[in-house]
């Protein structure tokens, strides 16, 4: 449809732009797994906790790794062997290709990839974990220069890290793509990354009791604009923490569900409205309505 051109002038500059994308609604991404081209669906939760799915617009979608202010990271469609990355924006289409990084990863299910936004310089990064032995890496999408930059980690030596060859990155769980937090198979702590800062620290657990010590099982999700930690010390109790300082670490519990007392708003065909257990940790989503 033709628009004026006060009216086009107005739609693009940067003000407006930022102004009306805070007033955006977030939606989840669910992706499904078990093949190179994967089935996407974006989910909007209204304020009864109704759901409606819809497509994501685009003809070809890879893994996607994270997204940050509207933008996706995932996989460069149709690269198979030089282990690209795409950034693209659903809306626009836009997209920019990243060259293959240092580590010559194939960004499958050895690694962890983050899009981040730096605050300090205004400027979009690409974070990268390859594996235990190689470490981080970082991509900048604005300075122009097409290599990695390679960057310390939290660790001293490659034995402290609180696991070995085996292991494989979760998701990670990023708080508005300025603050970054991965599980690391550790029953005391997990690590984070200030972007604005460039650096890598660990981020220690509120609490570390005997369930969390034998299992680790607990869940890092994000809650409105700050990190979650959940933990089920029982089949019948959830205990929900949020990390209120960051840099002080200052953990807050605010919740405690307990099974029987919770109704749950499932499909008709689910069985889970007649259970009394708490759901696996691993499938969790947190949503503020």
């Amino acid at each position: 449809m033709p628009v004026c051109k006060a009216w086009k002038e107005n739609f693009s500059r940067t003000s407006f732009i930022e102004q009306n994308f805070k007033e955006l609604k977030s939606e989840l991404v669910i992706q499904s797994a078990g093949s190179w081209h994967m089935k996407t669906k974006l989910i909007d939760i209204g304020e009864d906790l109704e759901c409606e799915s819809r497509g994501l617009g685009l003809s070809k979608i890879h893994k996607i790794h994270s997204s940050c202010d509207g933008f996706i990271l995932m996989n460069e469609p149709g690269d198979y062997y030089y282990g690209k990355l795409r950034v693209i924006n659903p809306a626009t289409k836009f997209c920019i290709t990243i060259p293959g990084c240092s580590s010559r990863c194939y960004h499958r299910n050895y690694c962890s990839a983050a899009l981040a936004f730096d605050s300090s310089t205004n400027q979009y990064k690409v974070v990268h974990i390859f594996k235990y032995y190689y470490g981080f890496e970082i991509f900048n999408l604005s300075n122009g220069d097409e290599n990695w930059e390679r960057v310390s980690g939290p660790w001293e030596h490659i034995h402290d890290q609180p696991f070995d060859v085996n292991f494989l990155w979760k998701n990670l769980v990023s708080i508005n793509g300025r603050i970054l937090h991965w599980y690391v198979n550790s029953s005391e702590y997990f690590i984070s990354m200030d972007v604005k800062e460039g650096k890598f620290s660990r981020t220690y657990l509120p609490e570390r009791s005997e369930v969390i010590n034998k299992t680790n099982n607990y869940a890092l999700v994000q809650l409105d604009e700050f990190l979650s930690f959940i933990t089920c010390d029982s089949e019948t109790t959830m205990d929900i923490w949020i990390l209120e300082d960051f840099h002080g670490q200052v953990w807050s519990k605010k919740h405690t569900i307990v099974a029987e007392l919770t109704n749950y708003i499932c499909p008709s065909k689910s069985a889970r409205p007649t259970e009394k257990t708490m759901p696996e940790l691993g499938k969790l989503v947190c949503c503020f309505c």
